[in-house]
């Protein structure tokens, strides 16, 4: 069954890929890498678009060089959003999403990715810290 791994080529998502990595070789599984693009304005769209498939295609190579059958995946939309979307299109056994350490002000005021994640995942969702 295929697992996600929300991924923003941070070193709180570092550490998720590096766990979903050995995480897809124990059970054989398909490892879709998701990462979204938010900006509206069509200039610094291009830009961001560019910056993030960098990143997201050298994790997919990370993947693949250590024996994964990886994909990745660019959506459109705020990250949970992006990651629970895929996550259903696919109809993924897991999620594994890293978790950034905020104030627990910044969790109440913008909540968080992971939070989301797990709030609203249909299927097991494993956060990494």
């Amino acid at each position: 069954m295929p697992v996600i791994l929300g991924y923003d080529g941070k070193s709180h998502t570092e550490k998720a890929l590096n766990y979903a990595i050995r995480h897809a070789l124990a059970y054989g599984d398909p490892l879709y890498i998701v990462s979204s693009v938010i900006t509206k304005d069509s200039v610094d769209k291009e830009n961001e678009v560019r910056y993030i498939k960098g990143y997201v295609e050298a994790a997919r190579q990370r993947a693949e060089d250590a024996g994964v059958d990886a994909r990745s995946m660019l959506e459109a939309g705020p990250p949970a959003e992006a990651i629970l979307a895929v996550a259903r299109r696919v109809d993924a056994d897991t999620i594994i999403v890293g978790r950034l350490d905020k104030t627990a002000l910044d969790r109440m005021v913008i909540g968080s990715v992971s939070e989301k994640v797990v709030r609203n995942a249909h299927c097991t969702v494993i956060v990494v810290q």
